[in-house]
């Protein structure tokens, strides 16, 4: 929840293969700092990168805007097209929806941030609600770190030991059972039937595929990538938004279409792209092995729910170059067992 970058850098910049830091002593090599703490929201450090490395990832491709934040004085911690972050009281951010954003998204975060985190879950404790103006907002405890996703740029070497970080977070987040959450099926009911790619029969055979699908009573995020796992003095879970009553397979099955589906930017060098399409691959096969050998899930499992988790997701927004591999994705399924 707060600006996530390493501590004792006076400037950071990204290229589009990764994050390029200049460390107080005017050095650029930050291969051996393996995971960085983070400065304070008050520290005034100039970021001047557009892109991390794994575009794509979560709703809407939020870790461009979250990751590349001017502050110079300014209290706006992070900015997304939904939300702004603003640094609050000590130790608290304010997580504040634009202009025109209804009231009620902010009071579903908030109830099912507090839930979540009163599960024991590591997750920024919701302090209150909140308004500015006519925008509405939550406050929230101050969480320190940097992302996953800012760690592995900063140092690939570590990419395998962060998926199998990754996919025990997932693990100890499905092992609990939860109530008083959205359904996971009536969401992505919801969702697939308001995809606006999508020709009406094809919406009723998905939702019709989707409800054969095995219930469950699992805690689930919906949004679980490496930009919502900050990792400091705690492995926090963030942005619980999207959070879930459900089948644990599902909420993997949505962590893989975000991986694999996510696109570069427009202009990005062939060059970043075929690293991001290499380190791509290594989080997803590492993360898949990691999670499935546990033994709670097979790979059919999670394979059972790719077509609606990825018609669902037609409905966020997302650049066209990734919703065509979407919708690539759900008409091969229809063409093929789904009936």
């Amino acid at each position: 929840m707060d600006v996530r970058k390493p501590l004792g850098l006076r400037r950071a910049y990204c290229r589009p293969g990764g994050f390029l830091a200049s460390a107080a002593d005017g050095s650029t090599n930050t291969a051996q700092r393996k995971i960085p703490v983070s400065i304070s929201a008050g520290d005034k450090v100039q970021w001047t990168c557009k892109r991390p490395m794994f575009i794509g990832f979560g709703k809407g491709s939020r870790a461009a805007e979250r990751s590349c934040v001017h502050m110079g004085g300014s209290p706006v911690v992070a900015a997304g097209r939904t939300a702004e972050v603003l640094s609050y009281q000590p130790g608290q951010v304010l997580k504040l929806y634009r202009e025109g954003m209804p009231r009620g998204m902010a009071e579903e975060e908030y109830q099912i941030s507090l839930k979540v985190y009163n599960t024991g879950v590591t997750t920024p404790r919701p302090v209150r609600l909140a308004e500015q103006g006519s925008r509405f907002g939550v406050v929230y405890e101050q969480a320190s770190g940097i992302t996953m996703l800012q760690a592995i740029s900063v140092n690939p070497d570590i990419l395998h030991e962060e998926a199998a970080r990754m996919a025990r977070l997932h693990l100890e987040l499905h092992a609990r059972d939860i109530h008083d959450l959205p359904e996971q099926k009536t969401v992505l009911k919801n969702r697939i039937q308001h995809a606006p790619s999508l020709a009406e029969e094809e919406k009723e055979r998905i939702v019709d595929y989707l409800m054969q699908l095995p219930e469950g009573s699992k805690l689930c995020h919906g949004d679980f990538h490496p930009d919502n796992i900050i990792l400091g003095e705690k492995e926090w879970v963030i942005d619980w938004m999207t959070g879930m009553r459900g089948n644990p397979a599902g909420d993997v099955a949505r962590t893989l279409v975000l991986l694999q589906m996510g696109t570069m930017p427009d202009g990005t060098p062939n060059e970043a792209v075929k690293q991001f399409d290499r380190m791509r691959e290594e989080l997803v096969k590492e993360y898949t092995r990691q999670y499935i050998e546990s033994g709670s899930l097979s790979q059919a499992d999670v394979d059972a729910w790719r077509l609606p988790v990825a018609a669902a997701r037609l409905t966020e927004w997302i650049p066209e170059a990734e919703k065509a591999n979407l919708l690539a994705l759900v008409r091969e399924a229809l063409d093929g067992s789904v009936t």
